[in-house]
């Protein structure tokens, strides 16, 4: 493996204050009413009538009684500051490099999937899930040893235990590394097989063993007996019903509003996710790898998309496409060595005559929240009225 740089400290006022944009407008994102929010749901959900899929954030606060709204602000925030304070954890060394390297990491980490739209979405498992897969990278990125992988396989199954979406939201990036290390001859193919294995069988017997046991009016008042805040009936209805019923409540929910907003959304961000398309594809060719792993590494990065099927938080996909493809390339440069081709080419884009016209774009289009682009939810409302 790699080795990870030791932090460097240059430029000036301007480079240093870029260091802390990626925080900026996360936490600036962060702010606003919260109204039902979706992930309140889940800190209800808990293992008292036996196990059940997305029940880990409710098991662990399932021995306090009462969980008011302030109380549920201040779990939200302090999850949030988390992942904020390991992403710079993970990437301090290029958040605080050289002008080219904060110029690179500010900007990818203040785009509308990363750290604006975990602060727009406010809301769990996402945020969860994201600090899981931070945590696995951060064991990757010490070594292709035994107990990083281990240890990240480990992060992984926790992951399917707060929400079984982490199997096509955020594995694909770990199984993009797993797949980088092997063909380097880093690591070896049935290592990580082992933890596709290990993963695959966390996941079937998650949703196998994982089925509401009860009605959902159980779940409910359960939670309504420990809560000031009104809780989304829809996240237990979810959990309790059919796939043909699910779907059915997935056609119902794309209105022709969310529609339009969706396609507002795809309009406005395509250049975005074509750019991480580039860096992605245009590095790992810098690095010499083959035609097939490259297209292999952005299908699984689109992956995601599917779940465009099983529920209409389409945007959170598209977040999560944006967080996959942005966290790997961030890993090649922090692995590849000192003056590599790879990481000349993620300079030279970042150090190139169009990246303030992009780095505008990508600030001023906004995060991504659960069903739209906050910029174009704006605009459609705005055409549209009250």
């Amino acid at each position: 493996m790699g080795r990870v740089e030791t932090l460097r400290v240059s430029g000036g006022r301007g480079t240093g204050l870029l260091a802390w944009a990626p925080l900026f407008t996360g936490a600036i994102n962060s702010y606003g009413p919260i109204h039902l929010n979706y992930g309140f749901a889940l800190y209800f959900l808990t293992y008292q009538h036996g196990f059940v899929k997305r029940g880990l954030v409710g098991e662990m606060l399932s021995g306090i009684q009462w969980l008011p709204r302030t109380s549920l602000m201040l779990i939200e925030y302090a999850f949030l500051a988390a992942a904020f304070a390991l992403t710079y954890v993970v990437f301090r060394t290029v958040l605080f490099g050289d002008t080219a390297e904060r110029r690179l990491a500010a900007v990818l980490l203040s785009a509308p999937a990363l750290l604006p739209h975990l602060g727009f979405l406010f809301a769990q498992p996402d945020v969860l899930l994201y600090l899981l897969l931070l945590l696995s990278l951060w064991l990757l990125l010490r070594g292709s040893t035994i107990v990083a992988v281990a240890g990240s396989c480990v992060l992984c199954c926790i992951g399917l235990l707060g929400h079984e979406a982490f199997c096509l939201m955020f594995y694909p990036a770990i199984a993009a590394v797993l797949l980088h290390l092997v063909l380097r001859q880093r690591l070896h193919w049935a290592i990580a097989a082992a933890h596709l294995a290990v993963f695959a069988t966390t996941f079937v017997c998650v949703m196998h063993w994982g089925t509401l046991k009860v009605s959902p009016d159980t779940i409910l008042a359960e939670a309504q007996s420990r809560t000031n805040v009104g809780i989304q009936r829809q996240v237990y209805d979810v959990m309790a019903s059919s796939f043909p019923e699910q779907e059915a409540l997935v056609h119902h929910l794309y209105s022709k509003d969310v529609l339009r907003i969706l396609v507002l959304t795809i309009l406005l961000t395509t250049p975005y996710l074509w750019l991480l398309g580039r860096l992605v594809y245009g590095a790992m060719t810098h690095m010499g790898t083959g035609r097939a792993q490259r297209v292999i590494t952005l299908l699984l990065f689109g992956s995601p998309l599917l779940l465009c099927a099983l529920g209409h938080d389409t945007t959170r996909w598209m977040g999560a496409v944006g967080i996959d493809a942005t966290l790997f390339v961030l890993y090649l440069y922090l692995t590849e060595s000192e003056g590599s081709a790879a990481r000349k080419y993620l300079r030279g884009w970042a150090m190139s005559r169009t990246f303030v016209a992009w780095a505008i774009y990508l600030v001023a289009i906004g995060p991504y929240g659960a069903t739209g682009l906050r910029a174009a939810d704006q605009l459609y409302s705005a055409w549209t009225g009250p």
